[in-house]
């Protein structure tokens, strides 16, 4: 291992055990035209009604809880998640169960591949959208996580299966073999979104 290696390591690992288990407060709100707002601040305009509130501290994989259980988890995040998603004409429920099953809503998630955060970025795919430090901030990574599935869909033609496809096996994979990739980690990946995609939108 080089020495800038060595150190960049040191690095990430001090990140991830100094990193507090922060709580944070999320509140629904019900905007006069009637839409959904999800923020972390309260919203004290004329008009909007409080449907639901609730705190939340920073979830993290590696401990007793699996990222992978079918069960919905209130994340620290959701408003950003909501606030990305909608930005890019994506459903928030997607989104969700997608950074559920990538990193659990744990931000210094760090894979033996080497992608990092939230989403599980590849220090490639987050250069091709001009990301090449901060990998690790949430708002960053969230923003190019939704840009990059936002192009899949596009790709796709808004096919969610063959898009979730791409984002775990690449695009590449996904033309080889003319559909989702037969391989077994892909396929339960696809499976295993979806069905906490249908279990999100029921509360998002």
């Amino acid at each position: 291992m080089t020495k800038l290696l060595r150190n960049l390591t040191i690095a990430i690992l001090l990140a991830f055990l100094s990193a507090p288990a922060t709580w944070a407060a999320v509140y629904v709100y019900e905007a006069p035209n009637g839409s959904k707002v999800i923020t972390d601040s309260r919203i004290k305009k004329k008009g909007y009604i409080l449907k639901k509130s609730y705190t939340t501290k920073s979830y993290r994989s590696g401990g007793k809880r699996s990222p992978y259980q079918s069960k919905t988890i209130k994340s620290k995040y959701d408003a950003l998640i909501v606030n990305t998603a909608l930005k890019y004409d994506l459903e928030p429920s997607f989104i969700k169960a997608v950074i559920h099953i990538e990193s659990a809503f744990d931000r210094y998630a760090l894979s033996h591949a080497g992608a990092m955060g939230l989403m599980q970025l590849m220090p490639a795919t987050a250069a091709s959208y001009q990301l090449k430090q901060d990998h690790f901030n949430p708002n960053l990574n969230i923003e190019v996580g939704v840009q990059h599935i936002k192009d899949l869909m596009d790709r796709y033609n808004s096919d969610k299966r063959l898009s979730l496809a791409a984002y775990n096996a690449g695009a590449g994979a996904v033309s080889k073999y003319n559909g989702i990739p037969p391989y077994e980690e892909t396929q339960n990946y696809v499976r295993k979104v979806m069905r906490l995609y249908k279990l999100y939108k029921k509360e998002i």
